[in-house]
């Protein structure tokens, strides 16, 4: 009986580490992704890793959107502040949720982008999208 609840206990532990392991390889992956995709000012390759409805805040202007919404968005907005770089600063996981946080560097400065996703389905896919003014304004 003993031996039989140490290889239960046995194969829940290894069961939860393994797929602690696949949410965290797979949330990196989301994220070296979205970075190019931040970088490059794709706004198409970007919107693949949305969610059905995506919360969305571009320099002030924030709402709820579908992802043919928000692409478009995107597409403007990077037609007049064309990245140049974009740098991840922080990032973390727990549980199904993971985050990033970097600079993306445009013609006119240095940008807060932080994005939050959540893996539902075996999918990493962001629901909430920030482009903001760093807290002391661009730099320039």
């Amino acid at each position: 009986m003993n031996k039989t609840l140490v290889l239960i206990i046995s194969s829940v532990v290894i069961t939860a580490a393994v797929a602690f392991t696949l949410i965290n390889q797979d949330a990196n992956s989301v994220i070296k992704k979205v970075s190019i995709a931040l970088q490059t000012g794709d706004a198409k390759e970007l919107s693949k890793y949305f969610t059905k409805t995506v919360e969305l805040e571009i320099m002030g202007e924030e709402n709820f959107y579908s992802v043919a919404q928000a692409e478009i968005l995107l597409k403007s907005f990077f037609e007049k502040s064309i990245p140049t770089a974009f740098k991840i600063n922080h990032q973390g996981v727990k549980d199904v949720s993971s985050f990033a946080i970097g600079t993306l560097t445009v013609k006119t400065g240095n940008l807060r982008v932080s994005f939050f996703m959540k893996t539902e389905n075996n999918q990493t896919l962001i629901h909430q999208l920030r482009i903001e003014q760093n807290e002391g304004g661009l730099d320039d």
